[in-house]
């Protein structure tokens, strides 16, 4: 479940051209030529161990009947874990903690079951360091350190990773006692103060048990609160560069991937993750997200890219000016005079996913192909050498599989390499625009609209305002009306439907979206839909623009003059 946070943080720090450390989170329960010493509940090289460890250790002192949580020979300043910091991108830092469970006076036995994580969140990027930074932490006084120089935070977590009622038997001392997750996880929380910027004074570390979705839709609320208290970030951010090889937690295998519900996507059927999951289980490398606009496609597809193994990913947006020289590549002038092979995107990123979003805005067989044979599962050999100036020197060469060690002329993909493209079905022309060569070599889900409009507007207005008593489904809701109409015409997706509730809420913070209309929801219905609905309908003819029209009259109940100028607006996009 814990994979459900650090997926949307991946995401929430992807959007902010940055990334977070994972330190230890590699090979499972194993710490490599790290080795525990059960008589001292330490590391058994100390020096080797406490400066980059691969764990936050702290013992579980059981003895006096309530469960007790401390350092090893109570360290007021304990190594924690390391950072990749060399790219000068890393906002936040996740560590593993070991508890040791203490069974005798000179015995601790490690609990590996009942691990938890520790998340550190930085107001922007730490200074550029080297590839493995080592951080220290004093639980008591909530002083983070980077290579002995203080590290200041805006949020601090302690996240519970399994549920707090199981439990696991332990002998102390001769005799068996029972001690669940919770009371570990409550000791040890008790044991971190943390000094969060801006907060002035130490805390005991917050607490989030990430095996409930509500506690977890929590921590992502907290999340953005602190990040958005904290202001502007500072200018030093750099671009992400997605060679952090920390975020790769297993090996790329596939059969094994479940691609689990969005629920920050309202709306999706689950079918889309059903036959999404099935495509990627039975071999299907490449996937196209296809349907409305509006529908959630390239969120999707970004959460398709988080959550598969590796998850790093690269997007960019179709243009029409686009040529295959930009995603595969081509000569170009490199300065001096001199034209080169410069590789295009899709080859400078053939290492992991390549989300191409709005496929359809570009000439889609033209640009990419070249890769026609590629994606069939065959090598193809490119137009161009590897030595201008020589006819005789080795073509670049695209291998359909990873390869170790290619050759200067070959492109390998990485094993994560696939990808995910988005395209909106509206334009029935841009569908033709791909030939069935390459269509055939997608594995194609379609993104449709909510099949329950009315609840999808209920269960929007209940996460915008949690306090809010949901309505009675069967109660009359205007705006589900109207979009029932305009589906009828064009099918348009939740998001103008959601524009125009924010932008209604804006106008009247009071306008109530169920029962008859309100004068506000009439005003605030005729203000959104010259501002959300109207460039979405511009083409229409008028016979359905008049249903449109008609259909909103009756829904709003708009007096005369509003309706006149519902009719009149949408006169003006039809055609």
């Amino acid at each position: 479940m814990a994979s459900k946070f650090y997926n949307w943080f991946n995401l929430f720090l992807k959007d902010r051209g940055l990334q977070f450390s994972k330190s230890g989170f590699k090979g499972g329960t194993s710490i490599g030529k790290h080795a525990i010493d059960n008589t001292t509940g330490f590391w058994e090289n100390v020096p080797y161990s406490s400066g980059k460890p691969p764990r936050w250790i702290f013992q579980i002192d059981f003895f006096n009947g309530a469960v007790d949580a401390h350092t090893p020979n109570d360290l007021t300043e304990i190594g924690i874990g390391a950072s990749n910091t060399s790219q000068g991108d890393k906002a936040g830092l996740a560590v593993r903690i070991l508890p040791l469970i203490k069974t005798s006076a000179n015995n601790f036995q490690p609990l590996d079951n009942f691990e938890s994580n520790v998340l550190f969140i930085f107001h922007g990027a730490l200074d550029a360091g080297s590839s493995s930074d080592a951080f220290t932490f004093n639980p008591s006084t909530g002083l983070l350190k980077r290579l002995n120089n203080p590290v200041k935070y805006i949020f601090a977590a302690l996240l519970g990773l399994r549920p707090k009622t199981d439990v696991v038997s332990v002998n102390i001392e001769g005799q068996d006692h029972d001690i669940t997750y919770g009371e570990v996880l409550e000791a040890i929380g008790a044991a971190i103060q943390v000094a969060i910027e801006g907060l002035g004074s130490t805390t005991t570390i917050p607490i989030y048990d990430l095996t409930e979705d509500a506690n977890i839709e929590t921590m992502k609320a907290d999340v953005e609160a602190a990040w958005n208290a904290a202001g502007p970030v500072p200018s030093k951010i750099i671009a992400v560069t997605d060679d952090d090889n920390e975020i790769e937690v297993e090996p790329l295998k596939y059969e094994h991937v479940d691609i689990p519900e969005d629920t920050n996507l309202l709306g999706i059927d689950p079918a889309v993750y059903r036959q999404i999951n099935a495509m990627l289980k039975s071999g299907k490398q490449h996937l196209m997200l296809y349907g409305p606009p509006g529908t959630g496609k390239t969120s999707l597809a970004r959460w398709i890219a988080t959550n598969l193994p590796g998850g790093q990913w690269t997007l960019i947006t179709g243009s029409s000016d686009w040529s295959s020289q930009d995603i595969i590549g081509g000569y170009q002038p490199i300065g001096g005079g001199e034209v080169d092979f410069v590789p295009g995107i899709l080859l400078r990123e053939f290492g992991h996913p390549l989300i191409i979003d709005e496929l359809n805005r570009c000439d889609i067989d033209k640009v990419i192909g070249p890769l026609f044979t590629v994606l069939s599962g065959q090598q193809t050999t490119l137009p161009y050498r590897t030595n201008i100036g020589d006819k005789n020197s080795p073509q670049y060469t695209i291998l359909p599989k990873p390869k170790s060690t290619p050759a200067a002329h070959e492109f390998a993909p990485g094993p994560g390499w696939r990808l995910i493209a988005t395209l909106n079905s509206i334009d029935k022309a841009s569908l033709y625009q791909m030939s069935y060569a390459l269509s055939r070599r997608f594995g194609w889900v379609y993104v449709d609209t909510p099949r329950d409009l009315v609840r999808f507007i209920s269960e929007l207005l209940t996460r915008l305002d949690p306090t809010a008593i949901a309505p009675e489904l069967d109660t009359i809701c205007p705006l589900a009306e109207v979009w029932k109409a305009i589906n009828n015409v064009r099918v348009i997706g939740p998001a103008p439907i959601i524009d125009t509730i924010l932008a209604m809420r804006a106008i009247d913070p009071t306008v109530e979206f169920f029962g008859p209309a309100s004068p506000a929801a009439r005003s605030g219905a005729l203000d959104a839909l010259d501002m959300v609905m109207l460039p979405m309908l511009d083409g229409i003819v008028h016979q359905d623009a008049m249903l449109i029209a008609n259909a909103a009259i009756t829904a709003f109940a708009f007096d005369a003059i509003q309706q006149a100028r519902i009719k009149a607006r949408l006169e003006a996009v039809a055609i």
